[in-house]
């Protein structure tokens, strides 16, 4: 009982952080955001426009809280989640500082990875995980 209710609060906390920075950042063109991804085009020297790049990581965050809010398409998520937070990282790392965001991403990170190791499914004859009988 327990474990479903830290499984229910893991996809509520990623799915709103998600939304947050998509709506209310991204979305709406907060000052900070604008910054993030002015720094992040630069970086790609303008190939992607600051405007396009915002925008549509906000629809891909989107998408992603979406997702991960509903039971039967979690899993998938799940395993998306981790991927899109683990190049934010590196944008971090590498172009844009450690700050409030880095560590909000790096939170972000780890809590779909916690979801799937308590979700991993275990084969009882092998030992194996997720294996196939």
């Amino acid at each position: 009982m327990a474990k479903n209710g830290l499984l229910f609060a893991i996809r509520v906390l990623v799915s709103l952080n998600l939304l947050y920075a998509a709506i209310f950042l991204k979305f709406a063109g907060a000052p900070l955001s604008v910054a993030a991804f002015t720094a992040m085009s630069n970086a790609t020297h303008g190939l992607i426009s600051q405007p396009v790049f915002r925008i549509r990581s906000g629809v891909i965050e989107t998408l992603l809280a979406l997702l991960f809010l509903i039971p039967r398409t979690a899993k998938y998520a799940d395993a998306l989640i981790p991927i899109w937070m683990f190049a934010a990282l590196l944008s971090h790392i590498f172009v844009l500082g450690y700050g409030w965001l880095f560590v909000d991403a790096l939170a972000i990170f780890l809590l779909p990875c916690l979801y799937l190791f308590l979700t991993r499914t275990q084969s009882s004859d092998n030992g194996s995980y997720g294996a196939a009988t």
